[in-house]
């Protein structure tokens, strides 16, 4: 039903037609109000839609190609047909927001994207809606949307912000002025349609001014939303490529050292430990974002192999258990990598005696658990040890990025040696699969 046929239904019983006074010509301004509040909510909503659209969009944010001007022609049209259907009569001028989509069309698509929307709206404003405007609504439509684009392209600071209020207003004016004079050429009174005319001024330039805004305060938002994602995914990269580089130069000085002492010792071993010196880089190189659980098990056995040979079989020995449920579970590339070089550096290097270090990965339902626990006999070599914390600092930045604060790392001090316990969600993925 339409907003005119409600209106209508109210009417008096002793309704005559043509009557100068007619309930629909004297419209109570309290049921006016709530019928410009909800067309403005729907002229939100387009906005929301608009964004949607990419050729809208492009052209919203200033880029796009010449084609995207047809769909905001027909964007802009649909909008002004729209506003034309849904207009009612009041104080004598047939009260619309037609203009919203034809100047929409202007501001998007330019001067002559707006005439043309506003030729092509304002024809079926007379043609199919109000027959009586011929020819006065179709020149005030066009000039509505010329007017639009001309004024978005020489004073395109009159449509930034809210200040494209006063800016569609300003658009608005010279196009009512021809309404006006249409009015009076049918006889009607300019003067007692002024009360409507300024009501269509401000329900077009809100319109308008709402369109825009919403639909770029959208954009702003989804746009925030991708920077913030690439940002957290640059700083993983980071924190990964520290890592490597921490490992890379340092470990593989340490390593040929060891690999050229065992070679004339133990040639077999030193086949060994290149084998896993090859799986150790191997891995770093195909392995840039997330890793299963077994991979980075097989991981830390690699690297703590070569440590081993370092130190002495008699000083490392390396024990881990993986639940079978968990072998494939995704978890951040090099999780491992630190807290095993912490726990060589710190628990088994310093002390003279056998050391231990124990990997364990279990399965706690929607949960996981990896344990890394070192622990070592005998006295220190001199002072005991302590680290600075930077590899457990940024492992632990690195699960709140990717985890959302899901994930937590303990760090426990037992008799012999420290206990470090990693709980992650199994359904979560990490930033380089979201990626």
């Amino acid at each position: 039903m339409s907003h005119e046929g409600t209106i209508a239904q109210r009417a008096p019983p002793n309704h005559a037609a043509g009557c100068k006074r007619c309930y629909p010509c004297r419209v109570d301004i309290r049921l006016l109000i709530p019928e410009l509040f909800e067309k403005l909510s729907l002229i939100a909503t387009a906005g929301l839609l608009g964004v949607l659209v990419p050729p809208l969009r492009n052209r919203l944010l200033g880029v796009g190609r010449q084609r995207d001007i047809a769909v905001v022609i027909i964007f802009g049209l649909l909008f002004s047909m729209w506003g034309s259907v849904m207009g009612f009569d009041w104080l004598g001028h047939h009260l619309n927001l037609r203009a919203i989509g034809i100047m929409i069309a202007g501001i998007l698509g330019g001067a002559k994207a707006g005439a043309l929307t506003g030729l092509l709206g304002g024809g079926f404003y007379v043609l199919r809606v109000h027959p009586e405007g011929v020819p006065w609504d179709i020149v005030a439509s066009v000039l509505d949307g010329w007017l639009a684009g001309r004024m978005s392209v020489r004073r395109e600071k009159m449509f930034v912000g809210w200040r494209v209020l006063s800016g569609a207003a300003l658009a608005q004016l010279a196009g009512l002025s021809i309404t006006g004079v249409g009015i009076g050429v049918g006889g009607g009174s300019p003067t007692a349609a002024l009360p409507a005319l300024a009501v269509q001024l401000a329900g077009v330039a809100a319109g308008v001014a709402l369109f825009v805004n919403v639909a770029l305060v959208v954009i702003s938002r989804q746009e925030q939303a991708v920077a913030l994602v690439e940002a957290q995914a640059a700083a993983n990269a980071m924190s990964l490529t520290a890592l490597r580089s921490r490992l890379e130069p340092h470990f593989l000085f340490n390593a040929l050292n060891t690999l050229r002492a065992t070679i004339r010792r133990d040639p077999e071993q030193a086949r060994a430990l290149v084998s896993d010196l090859a799986d150790l880089y191997r891995y770093l190189l195909h392995h840039p974002h997330d890793a299963s659980v077994m991979n980075e098990v097989e991981h830390a056995c690699a690297y703590l192999a070569i440590e081993r040979a370092r130190l002495g079989d008699e000083r490392l020995a390396v024990q881990t258990s993986v639940d079978e449920s968990v072998r494939d579970t995704r978890v951040p590339a090099l999780l491992l990598q630190p807290i095993v070089e912490n726990a060589v550096k710190h628990g088994i290097t310093p002390k003279q005696g056998l050391g231990k270090i124990t990997i364990r990965a279990s399965d706690l339902g929607n949960r996981l658990r990896i344990e890394v626990e070192d622990e070592a006999e005998g006295p220190h070599h001199g002072a005991p040890t302590k680290g600075s914390g930077v590899a457990l600092q940024t492992l632990r930045k690195r699960l709140q990025q990717q985890y959302n604060g899901e994930a937590n790392l303990r760090l426990s001090t037992m008799e012999r040696g420290t206990l470090v316990t990693l709980e992650l969600p199994k359904h979560a993925q990490s930033a380089g699969e979201r990626a």
